[in-house]
């Protein structure tokens, strides 16, 4: 059985809490996995290093009045793009005029929306533009991290998610909740490299305290159990300076 399409993860940067749980909550409604953090204090590189933000498929950027100079934010937004020319990246704005709305789509911005909006426009949005990048997205309705599919296979993995059993080549494989639930997250998002905010975020929770070495640690585990013992690691690959990587096999 084919692996299924992965659902598609989503970043979003913002400043008012109530506003991103709002938001956030729609977007796991319509099947995304949603990684959130808060828009910096300063207001200084609001957007994420190029490596980070293309473990997403979206960026969906919520920029405060007070921090959106005209001139200032299109700066940002043209620094972001010289270095990251693919993620795709919706900037919501608390008031702006079309100037301004056309030198940020100028500046980068795949979609810019201005409040007051309603959500699901908002998440429709999304949609469209994950569509017109070719990027993964599941039909909506779907619980944000799991698929259709009962049964995930990358490569000599599989993982049959109704019986909580994972093998490699035919061989069966013990592993913790923990574990099962990390190898699900790379299962769903094959070839992709995941950030260990984005990890922690869908393996240990939004309330987890700890440090991201836990997810180093749990991820040695599953190369232990489940990659090519000896040599270097032939599934779960170092992306450095973002997270980790399941590569599929190839022949």
């Amino acid at each position: 059985m084919a692996p299924s399409e992965p659902i598609a993860s989503v970043l979003l940067v913002g400043e008012e809490p109530q506003q991103r749980a709002q938001l956030v909550q729609s977007l796991l409604e319509d099947g995304l996995a949603v990684l959130q953090r808060p828009f910096p204090a300063d207001g200084r590189q609001p957007l994420p290093s190029a490596p980070e933000a293309q473990a997403f498929a979206l960026v969906i950027l919520v920029w405060p009045a007070a921090a959106c100079h005209h001139a200032a934010a299109v700066a940002a937004l043209q620094r972001w793009r010289r270095s990251d020319p693919v993620t795709p990246l919706l900037v919501l704005l608390e008031q702006a005029d079309e100037e301004t709305r056309a030198s940020l789509l100028d500046g980068g911005a795949d979609d810019v929306m201005v409040q007051p909006f309603g959500l699901r426009e908002c998440v429709a949005r999304c949609r469209a533009i994950l569509r017109r990048a070719g990027r993964c997205a599941e039909p909506a309705g779907q619980v944000a991290g799991f698929a259709s599919s009962a049964v995930l296979e990358v490569g000599p993995i599989r993982l049959d998610r109704r019986q909580c059993r994972v093998t490699r080549d035919g061989q069966d494989v013990s592993l913790t909740p923990r574990e099962f639930r990390l190898l699900e997250c790379f299962m769903l998002h094959p070839g992709r490299a995941l950030s260990r905010e984005l990890l922690i975020e869908q393996v240990w929770g939004p309330d987890y305290c700890g440090d991201s070495k836990s997810v180093d640690v749990h991820v040695l585990w599953l190369r232990r159990k489940l990659d090519v013992a000896g040599g270097k690691p032939q599934l779960f690959i170092t992306v450095r300076g973002v997270g980790y990587r399941l590569d599929p096999p190839r022949c």
